[in-house]
């Protein structure tokens, strides 16, 4: 019984997106469509049925995986602590995802940098995803005077631009130090600073 049969639509879809992602890792971007029929037993109707071209097949396997590190940064968003405490969490959170799975992954590197390139809607949702949940947590600073005046969407923005050595495959490839977790730290700490309210006692 096929995959197509044995699931539901969105089942279907999943594990179709699973498995472009899987052989993305391995092959990077010269996956093709006819690759992944031959690893699920689809036929290629089945492919394009939910997706009609790799393209967009391509944008949807990088925003499910961004989807999937944006819920990652927003658990850390909802921890305890300070509105400071959780911006640091969900920035250290960005890199090390950043780092992990788009860096460390020759292959996946290779998509990433595509996407960039090619301006992928996936890519500038992401990027607003992550400076509107680092505004949330601005203005919870503001409410509780950590953080000085400013317009909490624009400060977010602000801060996820200041910090973009750490979140820019890129960037986290070619211009990271000996030891970057100490770099990230640091960067870091410098946005917290400029977004500290400097009237508080």
């Amino acid at each position: 019984m096929s995959v197509a049969a044995r699931r539901s639509p969105e089942e279907t879809r999943s594990c179709i997106l699973a498995c472009a992602w899987g052989l993305f890792r391995q092959f990077g971007y010269r996956t093709t469509i006819a690759d992944i029929v031959g690893k699920l037993g689809l036929s290629s109707a089945n492919i394009y049925r939910f997706f009609p071209s790799k393209q967009s097949l391509s944008e949807a396997v990088c925003a499910s995986v961004l989807g999937a590190l944006v819920h990652s940064m927003r658990q850390a968003a909802s921890a305890e602590g300070s509105a400071s405490a959780r911006v640091r969490a969900v920035l250290l959170m960005l890199y090390h995802g950043m780092r992990d799975h788009m860096v460390n992954e020759k292959r996946v590197h290779e998509v990433v940098d595509i996407a960039m390139a090619e301006s992928w809607s996936s890519i500038d949702d992401f990027i607003e995803r992550c400076a509107a949940l680092i505004g949330e947590l601005i203005a919870e600073g503001h409410r509780a005077g950590e953080f000085g005046p400013g317009d909490p969407a624009m400060l977010g923005m602000l801060a996820l631009q200041a910090t973009i050595i750490i979140h820019h495959p890129t960037m986290i490839a070619q211009c990271m130090g000996d030891d970057p977790n100490a770099e990230a730290e640091a960067i870091i700490a410098f946005a917290l600073r400029a977004l500290t309210n400097k009237t508080s006692p």
